[in-house]
């Protein structure tokens, strides 16, 4: 009681010291909202984001709490994460007791209402003080020590002022509440300091004197540095160490999966039709990018993990966050590469996803540098010059090496003839396939590749497992165009590719669509990337199934005894393990032969080997090649042999051991080492009969159903009149094709339709079409069988150029030029679903949307003619009367009359008016008759120009016969012939190299000019159908138009 009359609770002291804490704590709150405001219109600037951030709600509130709480994304540095729980704590259940300081300035005896005079609350306030001034001590500590070792620090860039005045203020913070509990255990024994809930701040009360007034001080320190804390961080958007605190919530809850899976496997698919593509400003970052970049807390994790930072390199996550953190509220309208960051930064980057697994408040590196990079790429055509080669070659040959297509069957023959069988999509009905083994560009051209591919195929055969392979049917999947930035011509290869897959697995249902692959970047493509574009497949990597072989029994492998054991270790591919978690199939695998030996840095935490995000296609000339760094920490295990299971993997790390000296250290992958423990005596045991691992279920295919009684009639049978016999003539040779062209398939091979158009059966026997051989030094075409649709947003179509021709850029090219680069020939544009012509006798599909009106495709010579769809299938026909010689079989009545074989002749290119192109159904094949000219694009007819009349009467067509017209089909260009350049069409958007020098412009076809036919061909007379010339015909030019003169063609060589 004399305590209580001694030390009077309110003075006029305490009311001075309250009154101040207010006054000051006003402006305080008001920078800080105004910061806060700030921030939110930064954020809320942002282009949407294109991915989904707010489905799933109560699981991306489940995630927030247990990584709040738990601290998950910390717990790889225990002791840190205790630190900063600590701290966190502290701060947030800290808030309750700073702010109570409103009401101990006034009066230092008072507390909250209801819950401060509760023993709970003297233990939490207890906890939180000693928690939080723990905690910080601890990370103060971490921080100095770390910072002294220079560029290795991972703290190393990043704002030290910020981050020791926010340190600082929380220790500050946390000593002011041991403080004011101390003060008022001192000055009021009695009423405070209980030995359970005030253990520590009853003996610091000892060494406090009985003051009112210093309670009261105390409380006002407390407050005020709180608030000198929110005045500053107000005015520093900048500060990430600060701003964390509140922007990392929203930050988790709004992250990529909703489950708290790293944001990694797959990257966004943006709209190509909006622009700019990608991020070159801040303007043009999502609102989620933005979000990222303000959340950044500057604790370098990411850095102390990118294996481009610890070879040397500039290239550090965490600083090209921060730089986009402070071009975004500096309110920068420059470009970011270039200005805020280094071409070198952004081009260093290798896609790993270390970055992103290690950031604790789950931010998206990657996502950030593929924004980067498509904007120079694709708007900017700023990119490294081995970029250029690697684009032409995936445009023009579907690998990334220039390879010709046809190589991809090498493996194929060099495995049969070990005795192996390898059945081919093309030759294998999908109801006795279980697995379609996608081998790869690398299973097929690369040769230690090709030795896993080959040791892949003779497991299979071991295990008896029904697989097959589309052999020269695959392309790229596009990964190394995509990491690179060229969205578009990822976005060509993969509907190509997805289109090709679909109609190999035409009847198999979901959940039996099947594929293993050998290379973790097909993998990781095909499986997260590919749905966006309906390819929807269950993806294995081959350590998966041959894991799965094993345990069934069907695979025995032999372990290692003592006198030939060799330590193995193990290699992560980064896109098979840190993006798809696929960790333990290949450990098992390979612990069935001998103990593993695991690397310093494995798993989730391995390091790359360099070669992802396109860094395989480019050389490091800046520090050390990561190949090498990760060589020698493999070698330092001990191991003879490092397992591996990517291709890519395979090659750095054989480059590296080389480098490194290190020649007793063999590289092998998983399938090469398990094939060599299964055999017995130096043999593979026999082969198990084929059995699948799951019973198969299929569907009816589109061409078994049968077609509805309400189609189009049959056509009455009619007497067909046999075309003149045509003239055996060499092949022509094969041009490049360019992108959009399908190219014709192999024997057997089915050719894919375009995406989205089905194709009808065509009655009766359909005639294999042969391979086209491509021309010496010429660009080969892509694997036969895959349709290869254009690139997005092309404003106009492409025109394959006959060998040896030079080709300008053609609108839609994928293929942008680098600055300075020697500007590679461009691909002539390709019709929107347009196809190399079909060789002789060889079906030409129709597509399922009919026919422009008046328009019929005449077939080639023995050419079975499929039926229009939904049509009744027409009856026999009568014998056929032969045609008297010499007079030609016409099509049908407004079709454009077929080119005749023999004639040789080019014709001068002669460019249609803009906009005019000769009509055709999309995706229909117009057929040459063999050696014949590419036929001449029809020019409109003149004004008040008569067409030409026959030289011979025609013989009315059979009908039914003729193909059924398809309503408002897009235009088709005609090849142009061989030897002539093709002018580069208007509105191209291939961005030229500075200097490159302009094709020379090709006189254009005066309006209304018409192309003649041959002799003895029947002209259509139907209005606004051109018609192509006969090979060897003369183009007349119209009145008054200028007579094109021939472009002289390129070298070859030159190519």
């Amino acid at each position: 009681m004399f305590e209580l009359t001694t030390c009077p609770t309110i003075t006029a002291q305490t009311m001075t010291l309250g009154i101040l804490g207010v006054v000051l704590s006003a402006p305080a709150w008001g920078f800080f909202l105004r910061g806060v405001a700030q921030l939110l219109r930064l954020i809320r600037a942002g282009r949407p984001a294109d991915m989904p951030r707010t489905n799933q709600l109560p699981r991306r509130l489940g995630t927030l709490v247990k990584e709040v709480a738990l601290h998950t994304e910390l717990a790889r540095r225990p002791v840190v994460a205790a630190a900063h729980w600590l701290v966190m704590v502290g701060f947030l259940l800290g808030s309750i007791v700073w702010f109570e300081a409103y009401i101990q300035t006034f009066n230092p005896q008072g507390s909250w209402p209801l819950i401060g005079d509760t023993h709970a609350y003297h233990l939490v306030d207890e906890l939180l003080g000693i928690g939080t001034v723990v905690g910080i001590l601890v990370l103060i500590a971490i921080r100095l020590l770390a910072s002294r070792r220079g560029r290795g620090s991972r703290f190393y860039g990043s704002n030290a002022r910020a981050a020791h005045f926010v340190e600082a203020v929380v220790l500050l913070e946390g000593l002011g509440m041991l403080a004011v509990k101390a003060g008022r255990i001192a000055t009021w024994p009695l009423l405070f300091g209980n030995p359970h809930t005030d253990f520590l701040t009853i003996h610091l009360a000892r060494l406090l004197p009985a003051n009112a007034t210093l309670v009261s001080l105390f409380a006002l320190i407390k407050l005020l540095t709180g608030m000198v804390w929110l005045f500053i961080v107000g005015q520093q958007l900048r500060w990430g160490v600060a701003w964390h605190r509140f922007l990392a919530f929203f930050n988790i809850f709004f992250q990529r999966n909703p489950d708290g899976a790293p944001a990694l496997g797959k990257l966004s698919t943006p709209n190509l039709e909006e622009s700019p593509v990608g991020v070159g400003t801040v303007r043009d970052a999502s609102w989620k990018m933005l979000l990222d970049s303000g959340t950044c807390t500057e604790c370098g994790r990411c850095q102390d993990v990118c294996p481009a930072w610890n070879t040397g390199k500039p290239l550090s996550p965490k600083k090209l966050i921060m730089a986009e953190r402070d071009a975004a509220t500096g309110g920068s309208s420059l470009t970011l590469v270039g200005n805020h960051i280094s071409a070198d930064e952004l081009w260093s980057c290798t896609n790993c996803g270390a970055c992103v697994e290690q950031c604790p408040v789950d931010i998206e590196h990657i996502d950030h540098v593929a924004g980067l990079r498509r904007y120079q790429v694709l708007e900017e055509a700023d990119f490294p010059q081995e970029l250029t080669s690697l684009f032409k070659n995936l445009e023009n040959k579907g690998n990334p090496w220039g390879r010709n297509a046809s190589e991809r069957r090498t493996w194929i023959d060099t495995a049969r003839a070990r005795g192996l069988t390898v059945p081919l999509v093309e030759d294998t009905p999908m109801d006795e396939v279980e697995y379609l083994y996608w081998v790869g560009c690398a299973g097929v051209y690369d040769d230690a590749a090709q030795e896993t591919t080959i040791a892949v195929v003779e497991l299979l055969n071991t295990a008896g497992v029904p697989f097959a392979v589309l052999g020269d049917g695959e392309t790229c999947t596009g990964d190394p165009a995509r990491r690179a930035g060229n969205e578009f011509l990822f976005q060509m290869l993969a509907e190509a590719n997805v289109a090709t897959l679909n109609e190999a697995f035409e009847g198999v249902p979901a959940g039996q669509r099947k594929i293993i692959t050998t290379c973790a970047h097909c993998f990781n493509t095909l499986r997260n990337e590919y749905p966006d574009f309906d390819g929807h497949f269950d993806v294995f990597h081959h350590t998966q199934l041959l894991n799965r072989l094993v345990r069934a029994g069907r695979l025995t492998p032999i372990p290692r005894t003592d006198a030939n054991r060799q330590p193995i270790t193990y290699h992560d591919p980064c896109f098979l393990g840190r993006h798809n978690k696929v960790f333990d199939p290949p450990r098992e695998l390979l612990d069935t032969i001998e103990p593993l030996t695991e690397a310093p840095r494995n798993r989730d935490n391995a390091m790359c080997c360099g070669a992802g995000g396109a860094r395989m296609f480019m050389e490091e000339k800046l520090g050390t090649r990561v190949a090498d760094a990760r060589a020698a920490e493999l070698e330092s295990t001990g191991a003879t042999t490092v397992a591996v299971g990517c291709p890519f993997c395979h090659t750095m790390l054989t480059g590296g051991m080389k480098a490194n000296g290190a020649q007793g250290v063999a590289i092998k992958d998983v399938a090469v080492l398990m094939r060599d423990a299964v055999r017995v005596d130096g043999a593979l045991p026999a082969p198990l009969p084929l059995q699948p691992l799951e019973p198969l279920v299929r569907e009816p295919k589109r061409a078994d159903t049968p077609a509805p009684q309400d189609s189009a009639p049959a056509a009455p049978p009619a007497p067909s009149v046999p075309s003149a016999p045509s003239e055996v003539v060499p092949q022509a040779t094969a041009a490049p094709t360019p992108p959009g062209v399908s190219v014709p398939a192999a024997p057997g091979v089915a050719t894919p339709p375009a995406p989205g158009v089905a194709t009808p059966a065509a009655p009766g026997n359909t005639v294999p079409q042969p391979a086209v051989p491509a021309a010496p030094g010429a660009a080969s075409p892509a694997a036969p069988g895959v349709a290869v649709p254009p690139a997005p947003a092309a404003p106009s179509v492409a025109i394959p150029a006959a060998p040896g021709a030079a080709a300008p850029q053609a609108p839609g090219s994928v293929i942008p030029q680098a600055p300075g680069a020697a500007a590679p020939k461009p691909v002539a544009p390709a019709a929107p679903g347009a196809s190399t012509p079909a060789a002789p006798g060889a079906a030409v599909p129709q597509p399922a949307s009919p026919q422009a009106p008046g328009i019929s495709v005449p077939a080639a010579p023995g050419a079975t003619v499929p039926q229009a769809p939904g049509a009744a299938a027409p009856k026999p026909a009568t014998p056929a009367m032969p045609a008297a010689p010499g007079v030609a079989t016409p099509p049908a009545p407004g079709a454009p009359a077929p080119a005749a074989p023999g004639n040789t002749i080019p014709q001068p290119a002669a460019p249609a008016a803009p906009g005019a192109s000769t009509p055709a159904a999309p995706g229909v094949s117009v057929p040459a008759a063999p050696g014949a000219a590419v036929p001449q694009p029809a020019a409109p007819q003149a004004p008040g120009a008569a067409a030409p009349k026959p030289a011979t009467p025609a013989v009315p067509a059979a009908p039914g016969v003729a193909t059924p017209p398809a309503p408002g089909a897009p235009s088709v260009s005609v090849p142009a012939a061989p030897g002539i350049a093709t002018p580069q069409a208007p509105g191209s958007v291939i961005p030229q190299a500075p200097g490159a020098v302009a094709p020379k412009p090709v006189a254009p076809t005066a309006p209304g000019a018409s192309t003649p036919a041959a002799p003895g061909v029947a002209v259509p007379s139907a209005p606004g159908v051109s018609v192509p010339a006969a090979p060897g015909a003369a183009v007349p030019p119209a009145p008054g138009a200028a007579v094109p003169s021939p472009a002289v063609p390129e070298s070859a060589d030159e190519e």
